[in-house]
C-alpha cells in the first residue's frame, strides 16, 4: 500500500518557502568579491570608459544606417529616372 494514492501524504512533506528561498540566494563568487574590493575611483573610470564607448559605438550605428539610407535613396531615384518613372505618363485626348 505504499502506491499512489494509497501513500502517506506526510512523509515527505513539501519543503519549506523559507528553505527554498535560501536555495535561490545569489551566492557570492570570488570574482565578484575581488572586483568590490577594488577602489571607487578605478570603478568609476572603468564606467564612464564602456559608457564612452558605448555611446560612440551607436553613434558609429546611426551615421552608418544614415549614409546607406542616402546612397539607397540617391540610387532608388536615379534608378526611376533611368526607368522614366519620375512623371507621370501623359494623357491623350482622342479629338473627333
Amino acid at each position: 500500500m505504499n502506491q499512489p494514492p494509497f501513500h502517506n501524504p506526510n512523509a515527505d512533506p513539501l519543503a519549506d518557502a523559507n528553505d527554498i528561498e535560501a536555495e535561490f540566494q545569489p551566492r557570492k563568487s570570488p570574482l565578484h568579491e575581488s572586483y568590490r574590493s577594488q577602489p571607487d575611483v578605478e570603478n568609476r573610470a572603468h564606467l564612464e570608459a564602456d559608457k564612452r564607448r558605448m555611446r560612440n559605438f551607436i553613434f558609429g550605428l546611426l551615421i552608418i544606417g544614415l549614409v546607406v539610407g542616402g546612397l539607397l535613396s540617391i540610387g532608388l531615384v536615379w534608378g526611376m529616372h533611368r526607368l522614366d518613372m519620375v512623371n507621370p505618363p501623359a494623357l491623350h485626348e482622342n479629338a473627333d
